[in-house]
Order: structure tokens, then sequence, then C-alpha cells
């Protein structure tokens, strides 16, 4: 679209060639359009773009034509409008990396979450990533994230409500995003978000939400805050209560979690699907390069009996609808801008054309456009900075706390005999360290973890600005310590002095900028070391990412020790 046109001009002009009096710059012809209002697949329709919008849809397949008119055949094929990536984050990898396999997928627009840098820069490093979103060959959109922290020393870098307010008047940004449910009831730090929760509706921006293990009453409580979608329902009965409750439930299907076999069910019943969306919630190097992105979600939906017009709307018109931008997108009709997709059948999401604002970006299984390259200040590649510290003596005897390792990602408190052999059994040391240098370690425990020899560490936290270390002995540990340092932060396993696999995350010790394959290699070579050694978990990095995020329950862990979830109260290792 052209800067200087004012927006009746640009919509005048699109009156004009739906009229017939203006040529379109393209013509898709012969297609079978799935509607999204009505979930028809119509035969035999063509659509009209001009200067990145669609101006007509319908059977006319010959317009005034000039001299620069493009016509596509679609005849055979069918046209989607371009997905909508309703709630995601980079996970581990940079924002070239993640736009060049992105475009592939036929998403055209993301709405991504902005927690990582904010947790160690706060505001400016929130603006930082916001600036490597800017001018890339498809949208974004992003929510501001509240850093809902543990306690409130995980939140110092949370922004204030003057810092706030910019970003939330800034028409790419659609709200505040996941606010944990535990959090808006806490007596500071919940009068804090629940301050910010207000201030996006004042805005009429969306208050993103987070409910893992809230039910019934708690519920109800949390959504009186004006709480709008939530992504974290993993049965059939945890959608059906938060749809009738009014929300807009994103079903996860990624790198983290995949729920649509555990939800799949909800899709026979009598109900209205239109508050149903389907998310990635962030898809790791392994996703990308093994399966693919929102596309393989898709895919799954469909392949699990999901009716394919059901799916598509969930990843179209529903995400479009939730963020109020059903007036620019979501949509083939006119007046939208003309993000679509052509792909083989109803049934086989494969895209083979995708375009972008009327500018094709993926055509015959290559990209025609390169990512808009990112750039950071060298300081954010300077964030793992360890104060002094003394590994505590470890007690031998008497009764202990241990974090244990229920699932892959949940865990619980465990009372613990030392002198009980059984009790002691597959357990190592779980260090918290600060890493941005303010000081601060704890000690704990964790079993069930699996890992027979060495430590591995990551700075690669969740809502944290700690480092986390897991080991069988301290000098694998201290091993893993310096060479995060070394390498700027990401993961690292080591026995004794040996490096035996690592994978460098230098970007606020959260991202590297390498290309995908290689993250996929070295992600995976690192796991993989783990395994062997005896961790029993499918994605052994993820599970201690999370070991501080109050995003899941029961007790988690931070510099200042454990944390149980239900009442934030702070634990110690001896009980």
């Amino acid at each position: 679209m052209k800067a200087s046109m004012s927006e009746m001009e640009k919509r005048r002009i699109l009156s004009e060639v739906a009229l017939g009096n203006v040529p379109p710059d393209t013509i898709i012809k012969n297609g079978t359009l799935f509607n999204v209002f009505t979930r028809e697949f119509i035969k035999d329709q063509s659509i009209w773009i001009k200067d990145g919008m669609i101006a007509y849809v319908g059977p006319d397949h010959d317009p005034l034509k000039d001299a620069e008119t493009e016509v596509i055949d679609a005849e055979g094929m069918v046209l989607l409008p371009g997905l909508i990536e309703g709630h995601t984050h980079l996970n581990r990898t940079g924002i070239e990396e993640y736009v060049k396999h992105v475009i592939p997928s036929g998403v055209t627009t993301v709405v991504m979450e902005t927690i990582e840098l904010g947790l160690i820069f706060g505001k400016e490093g929130i603006e930082y990533f916001l600036r490597g979103l800017e001018g890339q060959p498809i949208r974004f959109y992003y929510t501001v994230a509240p850093l809902c922290g543990l306690t409130p020393s995980e939140e110092i870098k949370a922004l204030k409500r003057r810092e706030f307010l910019p970003l939330l008047r800034d028409p790419h940004c659609l709200g505040i995003g996941e606010i944990f449910w535990g959090n808006i009831f806490l007596e500071k730090q919940g009068e804090r978000v629940q301050k910010l929760a207000s201030l996006a509706l004042d805005l009429n921006k969306r208050v993103e939400g987070h409910t893992a293990g809230a039910t019934g009453r708690k519920l109800q409580a949390y959504t009186c805050f004006g709480v709008s979608s939530d992504h974290e329902p993993i049965t059939e009965e945890e959608v059906m209560e938060r749809l009738r409750l009014g929300y807009w439930v994103m079903i996860r299907e990624g790198s983290v979690r995949k729920e649509l076999p555990g939800v799949k069910g909800v899709f026979n019943k009598k109900i209205d699907f239109r508050r149903l969306i389907l998310v990635t919630d962030g898809i790791d190097p392994e996703g990308f390069i093994e399966g693919g992105y929102l596309d393989a979600s898709l895919r799954t939906a469909i392949k699990l009996g999901v009716p394919p017009e059901i799916a598509y709307q969930m990843v179209t018109i529903n995400v479009a609808e939730h963020f109020h931008l059903d007036h620019l997108l979501g949509s083939l009709s006119p007046g939208k801008m003309a993000d679509i997709l052509i792909i083989p059948s109803v049934r086989e999401f494969s895209p083979q054309l995708v375009m972008f604002e009327g500018k094709v970006i993926f055509k015959d299984g290559k990209a025609t456009v390169e990512p808009r390259k990112t750039t950071f200040p060298n300081y954010m590649f300077k964030t793992v900075n360890i104060a002094d510290h003394t590994f505590s003596p470890r007690p031998n005897k008497g009764k202990v706390r241990t974090m244990e390792l229920v699932t892959d990602l949940v865990t619980k408190e465990k009372i613990i005999d030392l002198e009980n052999p059984e009790e002691s059994r597959d357990m190592v040391m779980l260090l918290a360290l600060d890493r941005v240098g303010q000081g601060g370690e704890f000690m704990g425990l964790l079993k069930e973890l699996g890992l027979q020899r060495g430590a591995y560490g990551t700075t690669m936290s969740w809502d944290t600005i700690d480092m986390f270390i897991v080991g069988c002995d301290t000098h694998s540990m201290e091993t893993v310590i310096r060479r995060l340092m070394e390498i700027g932060g990401g993961g690292v396993y080591a026995i004794g002095d040996e490096i035996v696999s690592e994978f460098p995350a230098p970007l606020c010790g959260m991202y590297s900028l390498k290309p995908m394959e290689i993250l996929n290699a070295e992600i995976k070579k690192l796991e993989e070391s783990l395994k062997r050694n005896g961790v029993r978990w499918e994605k052994p990095c993820l599970t201690i990412d999370t070991l501080g995020t109050p995003a899941i329950p029961h007790l988690r862990i931070t510099h200042h020790g454990y944390v149980r979830l239900r009442d934030r109260a702070v634990l110690g290792l001896e009980v």
C-alpha cells in the first residue's frame, strides 16, 4: 500500500476495482474458496487484489486488466486466508531463523509474547525485541509481558505503569500477555498485575490468561479481572468449563505441549466452535526441522478427525475476532488484507503458494523473500554474571525437603529421610543461582530426574533470572557454571572437567542466532547425552528450564529457596 494514500482513498480505489473500473494488480481464478463465515468451500471462485488488499471475491474471472495485471490460475486447488498464530514464544532461536521457517507454513500473522528479553532487560529488552519484529516479510503483533515471577525478586525488571502505556497504545500491541492466575491473587504482586489488566481493558486491549490448575470459584474469580483467553486447558472438561465462561480457548499443539489428542472429543459435541483457536505456544528447533510450525498442528488436527472447515476457522477468523483484527485479517473478503494460501485440497494442508499483502512470499517449495536482518547491542550477549559462590555443605542425615518430578514438567514437594536409602534413591543436587550479578543462591535436591553422572546447567530458564544446575557432584557443577559464563549462556552438560555437549545461547542467555539446522543438531546432541547418562524424560532441557516458573505446579525453586505455589511460601532444604 502507498503510504501517501489516505485510508479512505485506498478503500475508494478498492471499490472501483470491484466495480470493474480500475484493473486489479493480481487475479487468482478458478479456485475453491473457503468462506470462513459460512464454512463453505465454494468452487470456481476468483479473488481480485489491489494494493495488497482484496477488492472482489466471487465467480467473475475476467475483470478489467492492464499490462501489469498478474493472473494466477488455481484450478483444482483450495484458497484459504493466511494463517494467524495466536500465541507463541521464540524458542531458543533468533528472529530471522524463526521468520525463515515460518514462511513455508502459511502463517502470515503472528501474535508474539515478549517475556524473555524483558526478564533480563525490562522495557529496554522488550523494545529491542520489538524492533527485530518490524519490517519482516510477515506481520507481527505482540502482547506486553507482565513478567509474573514466583516472588517479587523475580519481578525486578517488570515494567511500571508509565512504561506500559506507550506500548499498550501501539497499534501492534494487542494487550497484556499471559497473566498466571495464581499471581493475580497475591498481595503485592497481584495488585500490580490487576492494575495492568485494568489499564489494558481501559484501552480496549486484551488480557491474555494462563489458568493451569484453576477450577471452579478460583477460575471464575480470576475471570472477573477481564481475562479473555486461555491456552492451558488439557482435557475436554477444562475446555468446556472455559468456553462456558466466555473464554477464547487456545488449544496448544507445539513443542511444549500437544493437547489435541486429549481434547479432541470436544469436536464431537453440538456446540459453537467459534471461540476455539489452535496455537503452538512455541516450536523448538527440532519441531521446526522435523515437523513444521502451525501447519503441522493443522495437519494433526485434521488427522485426529477435526473437520477441516472448523480447523481452518481456528487459525484464521477465530483468532482475528478474538484480537479485534477481523476488519483486516482472517477472511477472504473485500476490504481485507490479501494474505492468501493455495493448498492442493481441502484435507491436504500443504501450502503451494503463500501471499502476504498481495505479494507472493513462497511458491513451489521456495521462499521468494528473505527475513530482515536484526541486531542487538553487544551487552545483551554478556548477561551471565555469577557472583562468587561456594557450595553449601549438603546434609547427610535427617529429614530434608526435595522437589520431585511427577511428570516432565509438574513437580511436588516431598520430605525424605536421608538415612533411608530407598527414599534417597534417584536424587541429585539442584542449584539455583542469580545469574545477572546481584548474588544469591540456593542448593536444593531434585528427585526422579534419573541423571547418573556429571551435571547439566541452563540459563534458558522460564520466567526467572536464575541459572539452574542439576548435578551428581560439585566438580561437574563448577565446570558447567564456568562454561556457561564463557559462552554467554545456554545449556551445558559436563562430567568432571570434560564438556560433553553444549548449546550456546548468548543473546540474553536465551537465544542462539545460528541457523535452525545447527540449533537442532546441537540441542539433539545435548539431550541425547543426558539421556545416555540416565535422564528419563523426553525433553530433558525443557524439564530443567521450567523448574522456576510459576506457570506449572506445584513446587518451584529460586535463588531464595523452594517456593510452594499454593501459598508462595519460600521453603528451605532442611525440615
